[in-house]
């Protein structure tokens, strides 16, 4: 199946699969499927990845979301048409199946049976629907009569039928053009009429006469109805008298076209591509812009086949006593005489040894790594791990504080994740470049926020806020495109829009603070209920002279950060809104300021 499911993350983005990297970004796009639009598929964004083309719906992106393996390809092809200024299609990428993909599409459709074909190979050997020897095309460039291939078809020619140039101009023909003279042409051929033909032209008695209206010769000439005159079967007006030489068919098909190009250029595909196995081809539409970005950088994917490395064994490492590669790489754990040899210092000895080996592995990967921009992105895997080796080892032996520390880890780890950050140079330029950065910043943002592997909220308690969030997303981004406040602030006020999984918060006090959208203020409360009723059954460090017991004791701000893991200023408001609700009431004493249980309510 050329089109296939594609699984999104919580942020509405493809879930990426290992080794794959995002190349591509653009909104307004639409999918074709060959001359047909598909239906809900025409509002979406396209995603061009190292492995796949991804499309994402904008109204139902769970639904009608869709994606291309680029190893499925065969060809692409770049289409921009423009006809006028009243006249105009969006530019469209064109994706082919391999031959594989299409096996099951078998020969064309055709209204015969094969039994009632097998007669006809055995009396003539040419098929039904040849091209009469006369027929010719007129070139709309340079108005040259051409003649129409022998072997051309007009029941199976499509968009990759090759075409010869105009004899006199060198410009291909459009193939609408060639199929109209080639049908007219064998319309008059095969014209029904008990008539018999006088001469070996195939010229009717009846063609000569002048009532025949839109009479047709033998020579594929079409009758002028006005003034009877013999045009070439091209033409759409009489070279004599200017008169209309469309027929009665012709009209209703162009009435037929008018209405549908009111609506669209093409014709709409109700039914769904997934249900569909045997796809000619896909087109992308690009209505905002982006194509030509986009296409490049798909011609440079598929020329790459990163796909390929996925099951690929590890680059053959030297060895660490002649430091020449070893060719004969083998995935057998049967281990060498030298190998042997190696492993059997132990002790001081054995360590020096293997500090001495990671070093010059890691002399071997660095100096290979940077020899040419290409030698740099086939060992970016093993840089980045490398580069995080040494920062993890730089903090041990500096080791200023459990804060740094646990930040400078989370940084680290976020390292990871910068394949699925959505930098400037991956979108499209427009009108709407600005925004749709902004969209998926906000995306990228959501997605960082609720993986599991990184914990970002987790860590903060499930909340925290908007500066430390900006702070800690810039540190994980290696110093490389870093984001600025103000579009670090537009991305998060997008997330109610694009209803993600997270959410922007105010405090009355102006602070803004970032948390996910199943928490709510009720919540919080209950929480916080629960810890103060846990302090009836926690005797307080200090002799009190209250019955501790019964009214439990007051919390600062300090001690609830502590206890939710949430900042300081968080834990302030938090408090403050949980006495604002009537659920705490305070304590401004001389040791600072503590929350209780609001007793005053029972009263």
């Amino acid at each position: 199946m050329f089109l296939h499911q594609l699984d999104l993350t919580t942020a509405l983005r493809p879930s990426l699969l290992p080794e794959e990297t995002l190349l591509f970004v653009q909104d307004a796009v639409g999918l074709y499927e060959g001359k047909f639009k598909i239906a809900q598929y025409q509002n979406g964004q396209a995603y061009l990845t190292s492995h796949r083309v991804c499309y994402v719906d904008h109204d139902e992106p769970r639904k009608c979301s869709v994606a291309i393996n680029l190893k499925h390809v065969e060809r692409s092809e770049f289409y921009v048409w423009a006809a006028g200024f009243f006249m105009k299609s969006s530019p469209k990428i064109t994706l082919y199946p391999k031959p594989l993909k299409r096996l099951s599409r078998g020969p064309p459709a055709t209204t015969q049976s094969p039994v009632a074909t097998t007669p006809k190979r055995r009396g003539s050997p040419a098929p039904a629907p040849a091209t009469a020897p006369s027929a010719t095309w007129v070139c709309p460039i340079c108005s040259f009569s051409n003649p129409v291939p022998s072997n051309f078809d007009p029941a199976t020619a499509n968009a990759h039928t090759p075409l010869p140039p105009c004899l006199a101009c060198g410009i291909k023909p459009p193939l609408v053009l060639v199929v109209k003279a080639a049908i007219a042409s064998m319309r008059n051929r095969q014209a029904p009429g008990p008539p018999p033909k006088d001469d070996r032209n195939g010229v009717s008695p009846a063609s000569n006469t002048f009532g025949g209206g839109n009479s047709s010769s033998g020579s594929g000439s079409t009758s002028c109805p006005r003034c009877t005159f013999q045009n070439h079967p091209s033409l759409h007006v009489c070279e004599m008298c200017g008169a209309s030489l469309q027929s009665a068919a012709d009209k209703r098909l162009e009435a037929a076209r008018g209405i549908t190009r009111s609506e669209s250029p093409g014709p709409s595909l109700n039914t769904s591509p997934l249900q569909n196995e045997t796809v000619e081809s896909i087109k992308l539409s690009f209505r905002g812009g982006g194509e030509k970005i986009f296409y490049e950088r798909l011609k440079s994917a598929l020329v790459q086949r990163k796909w390929l490395l996925q099951s690929a064994p590890p680059i053959p490492k030297p060895r660490p006593s002649s430091g020449v590669f070893d060719e004969s790489y083998s995935s057998s754990t049967s281990p060498t005489a030298e190998d042997l040899d190696r492993n059997k210092v132990i002790g001081i000895a054995g360590l020096e040894r293997r500090g001495l080996e990671q070093r010059r592995n890691n002399e071997a990967v660095i100096g290979n790594a940077f020899e040419d921009l290409e030698a740099l992105m086939t060992s970016a895997k093993e840089i980045i791990a490398l580069a995080e080796r040494f920062a993890s080892q730089a903090n041990i032996g500096g080791g200023n504080g459990n804060g740094s520390s646990e930040a400078t880890a989370l940084a680290s780890q976020s390292a990871s994740a910068l394949s699925l950050v959505t930098t400037k140079d991956m979108l499209g330029s427009g009108s709407g470049s600005e925004s749709l950065y902004v969209s998926e910043l906000s995306r990228n943002l959501a997605e960082w926020l609720t993986d599991d592997t990184h914990g970002v909220l987790r860590r903060e308690g499930g909340i925290m806020t908007l500066v430390d969030l900006w702070a800690v997303f810039n540190r994980a981004r290696g110093g490389v495109e870093l984001v600025s406040p103000t579009d670090f602030e537009k991305a998060a006020r997008m997330w109610d829009t694009l209803r993600l999984p997270v959410r922007l918060r105010k405090f009355k006090s102006g602070l803004l603070v970032v948390q996910g959208r199943d928490r709510t203020d009720e919540k919080t409360i209950a929480s916080l209920l629960a810890w103060l009723k846990e302090l009836h059954y926690i005797s307080p460090a200090n002799d009190v002279r209250w019955d501790w017991q019964t009214y439990g004791r007051g919390v600062t701000a300090q001690e609830t950060a502590e206890r939710f893991g949430w900042s300081v200023g968080v834990a302030t408001e938090e408090l403050e809104m949980a006495e604002e609700s009537g659920a705490l009431c305070r304590e401004q004493g001389l040791d600072g300021l503590r929350f209780w249980e609001n007793w005053l309510v029972h009263v």
